[in-house]
């Protein structure tokens, strides 16, 4: 009886360790209960958005506290995980990547890389049928004890590969010129030198 036991005994083993470790996650202890505040930037077009947020890692979630706003896409807290830990520099840096949804059945896909307390990556917004909607920059640190998220956004223009702030030029102290006849002559200053370089 013993030997036909044995081999059935076996493969039961067999059978639930594989289950056991086949659903055992690697639980992540670096990022949970931490919060970063970013800059955020959306990329491309002549004018970028660029707003405030705050990222929020908890109990293997992900939350953004802007894009959660309906306003701002209404996106619920969503499963993360850690891709890749390096601990060949001098601090541990985690490569990550979350995705969050919400009531239109679009996502927000966030991925990116935490280094000491710094923090940086992508977001990308798809639609139901996963075509992208916008993509974003972020970068930041993270949230000291007492330090408030403040929303805030703010439009930049971007012109020939520079970023400039949409707003008017301010007058120096001493400058007997309005701003914006200032910002013409500077502009006709900048294309004198290019011109002179071309020749």
């Amino acid at each position: 009886m013993n030997t036909i036991y044995k081999p059935f005994l076996l493969l039961l083993f067999i059978v639930s360790t594989t289950a056991v470790f086949a659903q055992k996650k690697v639980k992540d202890t670096f990022l949970n209960k931490k919060f970063y505040l970013v800059e955020v930037t959306l990329v491309g077009g002549k004018k970028q958005k660029v707003f405030a947020e705050e990222i929020s890692f908890a109990s293997g979630k992900i939350k953004t506290k802007h894009l959660f706003s309906a306003d701002n896409g209404g996106f619920l807290q969503g499963d993360y995980e850690v891709t890749k830990v390096d601990s060949s520099g001098d601090a541990k840096s985690f490569d990550f990547k979350g995705s969050c949804k919400n009531s239109k059945e679009e996502y927000l896909i966030i991925q990116g890389t935490v280094f000491g307390e710094m923090i940086d990556g992508t977001m990308t917004w798809e639609t139901k049928k996963r075509k992208v909607k916008s993509e974003m920059t972020f970068t930041g640190n993270l949230k000291v004890k007492g330090q408030k998220f403040v929303a805030g956004e703010k439009t930049i223009e971007n012109t020939s590969g520079e970023q400039k702030s949409s707003g008017k030029k301010e007058a120096k102290p001493g400058d007997t010129k309005s701003p914006d006849k200032k910002a013409k002559e500077d502009k006709n200053l900048d294309d004198e030198i290019l011109n002179d370089d071309l020749e």
